[in-house]
């Protein structure tokens, strides 16, 4: 009997060692994101666990007898250590989760090979905001595929004087697309891909005929806009309902974000990257439903495209989104059944930055 009551009180005693070891080493983990956050959060944190911990304290010496016995303090002081231990690691949590989910599912972009057997392309494909190693990887692919042979079709709707203020009302959100894209690279950790694209500025001066600005203007997309909103009533609908949604006070509340982050610490804006990067890398990934703006966005650049490789020369290297490989392929095939995917390769595309340390 005594033999039994002492092996319990062994479990209960190692039960407890383990379970203030976890604590602790929660504690450890979740204390550089309380700090990120900055020195209130965790004075919020001890001053919430402060008054936790006095009914849960309370309880505990009503329940368990032995628990009476120990003096009052020593007992109030190590449940108000749990509890921010607690508290720490729920805090802590949904960023690591974030962090941990990005890393483990990362965001992927085709470099695609398709050919008709007498043309090849390279389909290189892009986001607007990525990871510097992903635009450092695909200059350099750039570069390689120009001492090849290749001519380089951009993405890049070009500004027409005719369209601009259409596009920017409509499709920039009233504002500089470009502005608006470094604006997000700055609060996620990573960068617009224009910054990179500047490498190539010299080849671009002296062979001008090797790059090619492939993307339509901006009053090529308003004119295709107005026909498809004359000829179909319920695009014009659409249209116009998922520019209204748009505009309910998600503009607003984005640049409120641009607006704080200006002024944030440098752990805060390292929460927000781990937080916007999560964010990017869930939203692109998944499969959504077509927008009602999709038809000018997507289909009718993917058209034009398609027009500009059978009219183009036999090597040509794309950069272009690639959410418009598909569309593309189908308009290709359009034009010429032979059209097929020779291979395929896959690039991360958004990944944590590298902040690395050294001495000399």
């Amino acid at each position: 009997m005594l033999h039994d009551i002492d092996r319990g009180e062994r479990l209960k005693l190692r039960l407890g060692t383990i379970a203030w070891f976890l604590a602790l080493i929660g504690l450890l983990l979740g204390l550089p994101v309380l700090l990120d956050l900055g020195w209130w959060a965790l004075a919020a944190a001890i001053a919430l666990a402060l008054l936790l911990a006095l009914p849960i304290w309370w309880l505990v010496r009503r329940l368990f007898a032995r628990q009476r016995l120990r003096r009052w303090i020593s007992g109030y002081a190590a449940t108000t250590l749990a509890v921010v231990s607690v508290l720490t690691v729920a805090i802590a949590t949904p960023l690591y989760a974030l962090a941990v989910s990005t890393a483990v599912q990362p965001l992927t972009v085709p470099q695609a090979s398709l050919t008709d057997g007498s043309k090849t392309v390279v389909f290189q494909g892009m986001v607007h905001v990525g990871s510097e190693g992903f635009f450092k990887s695909v200059v350099y692919d750039v570069e390689k595929a120009l001492s090849e042979g290749y001519v380089i079709y951009y993405e890049g709707v070009t500004g027409d004087p005719a369209g601009d203020a259409w596009f920017s009302e409509n499709l920039a959100g009233g504002g500089d697309l470009s502005a608006n894209y470094s604006k997000l690279g700055d609060a996620c950790g990573l960068k617009f891909q224009l910054n990179y694209f500047g490498l190539l500025r010299q080849d671009m001066v002296e062979h001008p005929e090797r790059h090619i600005a492939a993307d339509v203007s901006t009053a090529d997309m308003m004119h295709e806009y107005e026909r498809l909103a004359a000829a179909d009533p319920t695009f014009a609908a659409r249209a116009t309902a998922a520019k209204g949604d748009d505009s309910q006070g998600e503009g607003d509340g984005i640049a409120a974000v641009f607006n704080w982050l200006e002024n944030a610490t440098p752990g805060q804006r390292a929460l927000v990257g781990v937080a916007c990067r999560a964010m990017m890398t869930r939203t692109l990934s998944a499969k959504t439903e077509p927008s009602a703006l999709d038809p000018v966005i997507l289909d009718f650049r993917n058209r034009e495209l398609a027009k500009r490789i059978e009219s183009g020369p036999d090597k040509i290297y794309i950069t272009y989104g690639a959410g418009h490989l598909p569309g593309l392929l189908e308009d290709l095939r359009a034009l010429n059944p032979a059209w097929e995917v020779g291979s395929v390769k896959w690039m991360r595309a958004i990944e944590a930055p590298d902040d690395l340390e050294g001495e000399i």
